[in-house]
């Protein structure tokens, strides 16, 4: 399938005519600012030069009125006269003459006293200004004075024989000057008059022509331009204006202001011509970068085209690569040129040199790919599929149950007490040892079924097309009757047995996760049980776990809700009576449930993360306790504090409790740590190490349910131990069986021969206690003397209990039997 593209010609073509764009947007930017330039240049110099013009056309004319009145006084000899009457009948009779030849319109002759000698017209207030002037400062005075055409009036001063002064103001017309400007400037000239906006923005009369050179083109203009932008826009920057054919520039003098009107001299060119001139310099401009456009874009169509047909052969051939055709990619012919090679030559040759590399790593890739997929699905130990091929086949079998009608079971395996070979023998041998148990796990099923190894000493076995899940036990049976022959590894022998747990389904919709999940709780209730047997997954195993979850998840909020409690059960010395210590029995008041058992969340939460935070808690509290025994005066007692599995491999712990040493000032003589046997054993050296810290601290220990677990006696030899807790078990039968008694006389005698203290749990009667006594027992723990004492209550008790660190001897047993033990 082709994919669309911008060609590569395409894009170049676009790249090189955007770039000529710009280009010539610049240039043609450049030529319109030149243009514009010389445009303003133009029209600045024709107003400058009609500015000149218009100045010097002005002063000849009052030269030559000047000139005239000179020479008209000195020929009537006024500075012989006494006074102005002369001067005054002279000028009516040259009135006539000067109309005719200086083409002056009027004429005053003002006293200095204003009264008015000789005037050919009314005496307006322009006059009266000029003349005023005139006589403050006694120097002619001349302006253009626009009454209803533009006339220049000019005032001159003159002298009598006495010293008199009078002043003679004439006006002439400016219409020679308009002609002679015209000839001079060979452009139109015109005078027109604009109206002043009055305060309420309505012009007062229409702009109008006054006189022009060429009157017809100059009210032609104006008619085309009646608008008072336009005008103002003329007064700034000049006016361009196309008249038929033509095109006009204007531009306007300023000759007068008044009141309501102003006037301005118009300077008319045409420049038809240079529009002309510009309009074709654009044309040619624009034409001849399309032509350039043009040849540019079919010169490069034509290069780039065969370099582009090849690009797209080569492009629809590279995805055989990725087909893993490589012998029909090098038969395509990618028409190469006869002369030069190219870089497309290059490209050609290293993808035929690819296509050689990429099919031998393609066949490297296969042959590894084999092998991982064998690492991925087997187990390199044992050779047994892996959890990865347990999940493919698991959810092909239960895919399966509808089309066959039959049933899917899973079997799940875990060798009891697999981590003892391990720490004893090392994991060379515990690895042999899972080689072993994997041959006996392959033998127990069929052909058709699946064995395969989950992870570390845990297998797990699927059976299909089964009619009923006693075909599963039947299986398990088989299983564990492999693994009651020892295995035998050199000169080792062991005996090593299986919990199995066994999931059955007949349903297509059961997930392969949940049916494993529900195995492997089947398989922890087996080994609950004893290990060594097989049991079969139910609804109420699901309920107990749900229900260990729960308390896991309530343990938290128990904590912050301070829902904990310590109870403190007395060590009384078996012979003296005296107070030895106490042990700290945490206990959980649940709001709903009331007093939960020990016996309920302690093995729930004996591996949950949540012990130890609460673990931390307890050994707080109890430093907290033996503060106040010790302001009660009981300055010699110990607190026995029990240490979890996980609490007592937590590397913080020593740090926490240096911590808790220095914040309450106390000695680590003052506390006892309680380990099991079962967390002595689950990590040899770590046990070893830990305690031998802690002892150098100070602390000292005590092995609680001494007797239950595996090989004590061979371990009192390795670790630091200074006191051993019979458990209460043998202490309940050691008067009715023989062997319990044994039992307890021989620990005794052996742990006295250590050097080592011996405590006793569960002490009831008072022939429990003289027998543990006659027999050297050191501590008694137990009903007899009390019952665990909440911690709220303990200074309560012991004011009644107790008389200078001493026990009393209890009235009545029954009372302390009647109690409850579950407590």
């Amino acid at each position: 399938m082709n994919k669309k593209f911008v060609s590569v010609p395409t894009k170049l073509l676009t790249l090189i005519v955007t770039t000529l764009l710009f280009l010539a947007v610049g240039f043609s930017s450049l030529s319109y600012w030149r243009l514009q330039a010389d445009y303003q240049e133009f029209q600045q110099n024709n107003i400058a030069q009609g500015q000149v013009q218009v100045n010097l056309h002005n002063s000849i004319l009052r030269n030559k009125l000047t000139v005239w009145l000179e020479s008209f006084t000195d020929l009537i000899e006024l500075s012989q006269q006494d006074d102005f009457s002369t001067l005054a009948v002279q000028l009516e009779k040259q009135y006539d003459a000067l109309q005719l030849h200086l083409n002056v319109e009027d004429i005053w002759l003002v006293d200095d006293k204003e009264n008015i000698l000789f005037a050919t017209n009314d005496f307006p207030q322009v006059v009266q200004d000029n003349i005023a002037q005139v006589f403050r400062l006694q120097e002619p005075e001349h302006r253009i004075y626009c009454p209803q055409s533009c006339q220049l009036l000019l005032s001159l001063p003159l002298l009598n024989k006495q010293g008199d002064m009078v002043v003679v103001t004439m006006s002439t017309s400016l219409v020679d000057m308009l002609f002679a400007l015209k000839t001079t400037l060979n452009r139109d000239v015109a005078v027109i008059r604009i109206p002043v906006k009055g305060n309420n923005g309505i012009k007062s009369t229409p702009a109008k022509v006054i006189s022009a050179s060429n009157m017809g083109l100059a009210e032609s203009l104006l008619v085309m331009n009646k608008s008072y932008s336009a005008l103002n826009q003329a007064l700034e920057q000049g006016l361009y204006l196309d008249l038929k054919n033509n095109s006009y520039l204007i531009n306007l003098l300023p000759l007068s202001k008044q009141a309501k009107q102003d006037f301005y001299l118009a300077l008319i060119d045409d420049v038809t011509a240079y529009k002309a001139k510009n309009d074709a310099y654009q044309k040619r401009f624009i034409l001849s970068l399309s032509l350039i456009f043009i040849m540019l874009a079919a010169f490069v169509y034509f290069i780039s085209s065969p370099f582009t047909k090849r690009l797209l052969l080569l492009s629809n051939a590279l995805p055989l690569l990725a087909q893993k055709k490589f012998g029909q990619f090098r038969q395509v012919d990618l028409k190469r040129p006869r002369l030069f090679a190219d870089e497309l030559d290059v490209l050609a040759n290293s993808s035929q040199e690819l296509s050689f590399e990429l099919e031998q790593l393609n066949l490297v890739v296969e042959q590894k790919t084999k092998e991982l997929e064998n690492i991925a699905m087997y187990d390199l130990l044992t050779g047994l599929p892996n959890r990865n091929m347990l999940n493919y086949q698991l959810r092909k079998s239960l895919g399966n149950i509808a089309r066959h009608k039959s049933g899917v079971a899973v079997l799940f395996l875990d060798l009891d007490d697999f981590k003892k070979v391990n720490d004893s023998n090392g994991h060379s041998i515990g690895d042999k040892l899972l080689i072993q148990a994997a041959d006996r796990v392959r033998v127990s099923v069929g052909e058709v079924d699946l064995a395969c190894r989950f992870g570390g000493d845990e297998f797990v076995i699927v059976l299909s097309h089964l009619r009923g899940v006693a075909e599963a036990i039947e299986v398990a049976e088989k299983v564990l009757l492999q693994f009651k022959d020892a295995i035998k590894l050199g000169s080792n022998i062991f005996y090593v047995s299986t919990s199995i747990g066994i999931a059955y389904t007949e349903s297509a919709t059961e997930k392969s996760d949940d049916l494993i999940s529900h195995a492997d709780i089947a398989m922890y209730e087996a080994k609950d049980n004893g290990g060594g047997q097989y049991h079969i997954y139910h609804q109420e195993m699901f309920q107990r776990v749900a229900h260990r979850v729960m308390l896991e998840g309530e343990v938290r909020q128990a904590l912050a809700k301070q829902q904990f409690s310590l109870s403190l059960q007395p060590q009384i010395c078996a012979k003296t009576k005296k107070i030895y210590g106490f042990e700290a029995l945490l206990r959980w008041q649940h709001p709903d449930r009331g007093m939960i058992s020990p016996e309920d969340f302690i093995p729930i939460l004996e591996n949950s993360q949540h012990m130890i935070e609460l673990g931390y808690w307890i050994i707080r509290r109890c430093f907290e306790l033996i503060v106040e025994l010790k302001k009660y005066g009981l300055e010699d007692v110990r607190i026995a504090i029990n240490l979890s599995a996980g609490q007592f491999i937590d590397a913080n712990l020593p740090n926490f409790l240096n911590n808790l040493l220095a914040e309450f000032s106390l000695s680590a003589q003052s506390f006892e740590l309680e380990l099991t046997e079962q967390t002595l054993v689950k990590d040899m050296d770590h046990t070893i190490a830990m305690m031998q810290s802690l002892k150098n601290i100070g602390f000292s220990f005590a092995i609680d349910d001494f007797g239950t677990g595996y090989s004590s006696l061979a371990y009192l030899k390795k670790m630091p131990v200074d006191v051993i807790k019979i458990d209460k078990s043998f202490i309940f039968g050691m008067l009715e069986n023989h062997s319990d008694f044994q039992i307890i006389t021989s620990t005794i005698a052996m742990v006295k021969n250590l050097g080592l203290m011996v405590v006793a749990e569960g002490v009831e009667t008072q022939a429990q206690l003289r027998s543990l006594t006659e027999n050297d027992c050191d501590i008694i723990q137990g009903y007899y003397y009390s019952k665990p004492i909440p911690e709220k209550e303990l200074l309560s008790s012991l004011d009644r209990q107790t008389t200078g660190g001493y026990w009393k001897v209890p009235k009545s047993v029954t009372d302390n039997l009647s109690a409850d033990k579950s407590a």
